[in-house]
């Protein structure tokens, strides 16, 4: 098993390219078919991701198995339409600002279904963090009923449960296949699903004109030069480099800690776009204001659910300890460094085992 500060730096990092990733992708639609967007996006990673995965595992999903994969393509399709619409129609720090969320609804999902425990330190956290990203949504904000802004923060919530739904459905697959694996199929269906999507969209007229309302006549399968870095930002860093990093993670790690890193997103996208509207490349980013402020609470409710995560993976291991000492006795367990037990001991610790621990 990897060293938790492995684990950390890679959700760490994921979060941080998606965080950049609001902002290039709010540039990137500007007079945009943000749908056609979403739609060349998985359908050039998609492929991608199944060559390497392929590559690496030498794995191919079982017939019986592809309605997993089509759960999982499901809330991937849901959560990259909405946001990426979202963004179009609203503004890419609120984007960011809404990702905490996911925090808040992953663990309420996994606590429902028994796979992890409720702690007060850990849901105080996250709710501080969502606290300090509802300060960045809300505070100074005008959301008028019928009006863009409020249109995009109703697909931001559906963009977050959509990526909770994902990493609660794709950790069982990790007992049966390897995470590249699971994000590369995951993705191919989600490519699929979105193709259907731009089709619709294409075709009818009202919901064209509600997602592109700034795009140019006869423009609707046509792709600008100026989204071109756009694109390649986003398949190649956002679709492949930060599902790998994400579904590796979910990997070694509680289904909570690793949506915990969500606020990084709205700081990374509040600090680039600060920079790039100071150098003068606004485009139709918005310059962040007191909200940013919502970032201090964001770091603080972070730091409470990386401790307590630390905190309880510290008490599971020394529970496990016992369970094994009293059996085996202690001198067997420090002596050779690894103990071999008996069945019946192995099922009682199962518990133990249904979420990887790590130091």
């Amino acid at each position: 098993k990897p060293k938790a500060w492995v684990v950390h730096l890679a959700l760490i990092t994921a979060q941080i390219i998606f965080g950049g990733g609001s902002v290039v992708g709010k540039l990137g639609v500007d007079k945009f078919n943000p749908i056609l967007f979403a739609l060349i996006r998985e359908g050039c990673a998609g492929p991608i991701l199944c060559v390497l995965a392929y590559c690496k595992d030498r794995t191919l999903p079982s017939p019986k198995h592809l309605w997993w994969f089509l759960i999982t393509g499901l809330f991937i399709f849901s959560n990259q339409l909405f946001f990426i619409i979202g963004i179009k129609l609203s503004n890419a720090v609120v984007g960011s600002a809404w990702q905490p969320s996911q925090a808040v609804m992953v663990t309420a999902i996994a606590i429902a279904i028994g796979w992890e425990k409720a702690t007060v330190m850990k849901i105080l956290g996250i709710l501080i963090a969502f606290g300090g990203a509802v300060f960045i949504v809300f505070f100074g904000s005008q959301l008028k009923e019928g009006s863009s802004e409020l249109a995009g923060n109703i697909l931001y919530f559906f963009n977050c449960l959509g990526t909770a739904m994902y990493v609660i459905c794709s950790k069982p697959m990790m007992k049966t296949y390897p995470a590249m694996s699971v994000t590369a199929w995951s993705y191919i269906m989600a490519s699929i699903m979105m193709a259907v999507s731009c089709l619709v969209a294409n075709n009818v007229h009202q919901i064209y004109d509600f997602v592109c309302s700034d795009c140019p006549s006869g423009s609707k399968w046509s792709v600008p030069k100026s989204a071109i870095f756009a694109l390649t930002y986003w398949i190649l860093l956002t679709s492949i480099a930060s599902y790998l990093l994400m579904t590796w993670g979910n990997k070694y790690a509680d289904a909570s800690l690793v949506l915990a890193y969500t606020p990084l997103q709205p700081a990374t996208s509040a600090i680039l776009s600060f920079v790039l509207i100071a150098a003068g490349y606004k485009g139709s980013l918005q310059q962040p204001g007191l909200n940013i402020l919502g970032v201090v609470g964001i770091f603080i409710g972070l730091a409470l659910v990386v401790y307590d995560s630390r905190k309880t993976h510290a008490k599971e291991k020394e529970v496990e300890y016992l369970k094994v000492s009293s059996v085996v006795g202690e001198s067997e367990v420090k002596g050779a460094g690894s103990v071999q037990v008996s069945s019946e001991i192995d099922g009682k610790m199962d518990e133990f085992n249904d979420i990887d621990h790590h130091d």
